[in-house]
């Protein structure tokens, strides 16, 4: 089933519809008077073997697969697709993608329009009609997923965080640039990709790096290494973050209580949910959801 991240709905016209499962935010109306804008940004799960193409998109985009296998169509031009790939599109440019059977694509994206988002995009590094592997994939997925969560926030706090993340974001994919010599990692960056996609899709019941291990049919030791060199942490504390970002996109939900959230995300109790929580985002749980509500009622 197809989720946006808050009420800012994207026009199903433009959403895939081969997407089986997305977080999206969507703010044409908040056009800001001068310069470029983030008009959207989301992640999506492709159906595997399914095609997808699109021509004349009114939007600048730039797209990251995140998992799977499979092939681009860029311009007329034919690419391979992996993860850790990146690559940028034209309102001009036609675009097809089709992920293999049974590894559907995983991929994220963010539409900018106005004055200089050409050349916002250009100074990211990125060339017309050409798929390039980004050096540091775990930090690119890393900086979309705050761009999904504070990009969503409504009103004009939403709409300039969304474009001050989404600066990052080109910053750190203009950094990126130019992978190199990681092709000859494919096996191992694929793996942790792997390992991540699992991680991500089931955060709530995978409680560790023994459990994820398990179902990604790799030794711990393993895990632990591909988390180490891909995403600069542990699988555990990769597995906590993912549980404590849930926690925060629940506790901005109308009515929702400290303690229930707790314990649907799996923490022993609700001080030590505190803890954790205040470690992660800076502020107590309760002050966390008493900022949703002030900014709802807005």
């Amino acid at each position: 089933m197809t989720t946006n991240v808050s009420a800012l709905a994207t026009p199903a016209e433009l959403c895939a519809e081969a997407a089986v499962d997305a977080r999206r935010f969507f703010r044409k109306e908040s056009a800001e008077a001068g310069g470029w804008r983030v008009v959207g940004a989301g992640w999506e799960a492709l159906a595997g073997g399914a095609y997808v193409q699109r021509r004349d998109f009114p939007f600048w985009s730039v797209e990251f697969i995140a998992a799977g296998r499979g092939r681009a169509e860029l311009g007329g031009l034919g690419q391979a697709l992996a993860a850790g790939r990146v690559y940028a599109t034209t309102p001009e440019t036609r675009l097809g993608l089709r992920g293999e059977a049974g590894r559907g694509l995983r991929r994220y994206y963010l539409w900018l329009a106005g004055p200089g988002a050409q050349a916002r995009i250009e100074a990211a590094g990125f060339e017309r009609s050409r798929v390039r592997l980004v050096a540091v994939p775990g930090e690119i997925r890393e900086a979309w997923e705050w761009l999904l969560l504070e990009g969503s926030r409504p009103g004009e706090g939403g709409v300039d965080l969304a474009r001050a993340l989404a600066e990052v974001l080109l910053l750190k994919l203009a950094q990126a640039r130019d992978a190199g010599g990681l092709e000859e990692t494919e096996g191992a960056r694929e793996s942790f990709e792997r390992c991540r996609a699992l991680a991500d899709s089931d955060a709530v019941r995978l409680r560790g790096a023994a459990e994820l291990a398990g179902a990604a049919g790799l030794r711990v030791e393993t895990l632990c290494r591909l988390f180490r060199r891909y995403a600069d942490t542990t699988p555990g504390a990769y597995l906590r973050r993912l549980r404590l970002r849930l926690a925060a996109e629940r506790l901005r939900e109308p009515g929702a209580r400290v303690k229930q959230v707790a314990a649907e995300l799996g923490f022993a109790d609700a001080f030590h949910f505190s803890r954790v929580f205040k470690a992660e985002w800076g502020v107590s749980p309760r002050v966390w959801r008493g900022r949703a509500e002030s900014i709802v009622l807005k």
